[in-house]
């Protein structure tokens, strides 16, 4: 199924696109639509289509203008320009920005069809590519440079002297001259799937790490402030330059002292939205495209070229974490409650109790299940009896440590007794096993949950009052929102998915259609007027939105419920 997200401002076009093409029936699906570039850009990186069609000439943001963006932040995107003007300048710059298809006004539903089927079957071609190994290695070798990959990890880790540390990164093609800096380090993570794949060439772990690889590549080049440079095959390091003002940059040589360099950022925001960007388009190319999971720390924003190795070491060391804990997601540390001091050198706690404790402190509901899998093979042998019992009680010690440090009744909120006939009786299946630990964990979660309120759960909530307080509003947006909160949207839209489990459109039309249902069911307004009421602007979108959601339009939902 391929994603397809619709930008117009004349709603004729826009009724005409979304009602006259058979979508069911059809292998793509519209995830949504908008009226103008400027209002489309927030809500396409949330739920991040895989086709874009979009009017060359809009309000507030053009159709060009929001490609370029696009392009530059989501690489991924096939877009489809429309333009009512058959004017060789316009079609000319689209294709200078990499536009897939060019159509004239009016479009006829099989023109428009035809020209989806068009870009599906180079999204799978492309793919198909990804999967070659050949052409892998033919891609990694003509871009790697083991030397200079070799000097970066050298210049992080402090082994370079700062005294011709920029000279020497000019001989290697590198400018390491700007206003600020800040790092993620990214891991890759095999992920077992179907046997008969992993068995086949074109699957090995050595063709996936490169597949990963390449798209990180891909997407990072197309930024001109990004250095990349890999430390092992399954750890990229991705360094973001602050800009220079206008003229700024000129005035400065490779000659300054490090000491002398600017001591003021560009803006923490815009550098901080530009790693969570890249960082987002990363784990979403690779994870859709590949059998691998994407985790990322992301470092502190730092202003001198000599503390580049401090933001660096700091985004390891929460990769590190967050790899001990089974976790795959985006983490610049604050959701951890990270202390640089609870790690040994490698980043890793260093006791299994320590790291048991630890997935009861941060770990999500969802991470349960993988958490329990990993005890999975000790069920395999009935021999392991002493390990499954000695693995219980390590278990039940962390999770009782957790309920102690949150205050809570250790005895009334493990969720089955402890005495030594029931601890037999949990390892005698996996069954058993898997039931129990699965609502120790939901218990000790909940309960730390009722009482911890860390740095993100406060700003989801914040978040989440807001969208409830202002969903009439058609102008509320992911920028909005995150203007709110007091974080840059991007940032926002990472953890907000992370967090909750669904993404930010998709909470505030869940929202929006819960108080549709209520006005439906509990009054006589019109569908019109409950569509202004709940933040559409368009009643005819609202209905197909509605229908999307419920399986049923307004009117069948309101007959059904009298």
């Amino acid at each position: 199924m391929y994603k397809v997200f619709l930008v117009e401002d004349e709603i004729v076009v826009r009724e005409g696109i979304r009602n006259n093409i058979p979508w069911e029936k059809t292998p793509f699906m519209l995830v949504g639509e908008a009226p103008d570039g400027e209002m489309a850009l927030s809500i396409i990186k949330d739920i991040k289509p895989d086709i874009l069609i979009t009017d060359i000439r809009m309000p507030f943001m053009d159709g060009l203008c929001l490609s370029r963006i696009v392009k530059k932040t989501l690489p991924w995107i096939k877009i489809i320009i429309l333009s009512g003007h058959d004017e060789f300048d316009y079609a000319r710059e689209a294709i200078s920005i990499g536009i897939e298809e060019y159509l004239l006004k009016p479009v006829s539903s099989r023109d428009m069809l035809g020209a989806l089927e068009k870009i599906a079957r180079r999204i799978d071609e492309e793919k198909e590519k990804l999967l070659s190994i050949e052409h892998l290695k033919a891609v990694v070798q003509s871009h790697s440079d083991v030397l200079r990959d070799q000097w970066l990890c050298d210049f992080i880790n402090g082994k370079i002297p700062m005294t011709n540390a920029l000279e020497k990164a000019r001989e290697l093609g590198l400018d390491l001259i700007a206003r600020s800096y800040i790092t993620a380090v990214i891991g890759i993570y095999l992920v077992n799937g179907n046997s008969s794949r992993n068995d086949s060439p074109h699957h090995s772990p050595d063709s996936r790490l490169l597949q990963v690889n390449m798209i990180i590549r891909s997407i990072t080049e197309k930024y001109p402030n990004v250095i990349l440079f890999r430390k092992d095959e399954r750890k990229q390091v991705v360094l973001i330059k602050g800009s220079f003002q206008n003229g700024e940059r000129a005035e400065r040589s490779y000659s300054m002292k490090l000491n002398d360099l600017p001591g003021s950022l560009d803006t923490a925001e815009s550098i901080e939205d530009s790693v969570y960007s890249i960082v987002q388009a990363i784990k979403y190319e690779a994870e859709r495209n590949t059998e691998c999971k994407i985790a990322a720390g992301i470092g502190a924003c730092v202003e001198r070229i000599g503390e580049i190795g401090k933001s660096y070491f700091r985004a390891e060391q929460i990769l590190n974490h967050q790899s001990a804990l089974g976790l795959f997601q985006i983490s610049d540390g604050a959701d951890l409650n990270f202390d640089d001091g609870v790690f040994d050198g490698t980043g890793l706690l260093n006791v299994d109790r320590d790291i048991l404790q630890a997935r009861f402190r941060y770990a999500s509901k969802k991470d349960i299940d993988g958490i329990i899998g990993e005890y999975a093979h000790l069920f395999n042998d009935d021999e392991n009896q002493m390990l499954k019992y000695f693995i219980l009680g390590e278990i039940i010690v962390a999770a009782s440590k957790v309920l102690e440090e949150l205050g809570g009744a250790v005895k009334e909120l493990i969720p089955f007794s402890l005495n030594q006939y029931e601890m037999q009786k949990t390892i005698a299946s996996w069954e058993i096993f898997y039931g129990r630990i699965h609502a120790l964990f939901d218990a000790v979660l909940e309960f730390r949950n009722s009482r911890v309120e860390g740095r993100y759960r406060s700003v989801i909530l914040k978040a989440k009052e807001y969208i409830d307080a202002n969903y009439r509003e058609e102008d509320i947006s992911l920028h909005t929102v995150a203007s709110h909160v007091g974080i840059s949207p991007n940032h926002l839209s990472t953890v907000f998915a992370q967090e909750t489990g669904e993404n930010f459109i998709e909470y505030l039309t869940g929202i929006r259609i819960e108080k549709a249902k209520h006005l439906l069911t509990n009054t006589t307004m019109k569908s019109a007027d409950i569509a202004g009421e709940t933040g559409f602007s368009d009643p005819h979108y609202f209905s197909f939105i509605f229908k999307k959601n419920t399986g049923v339009s307004p009117r069948e939902y309101r007959s059904r419920k009298k």
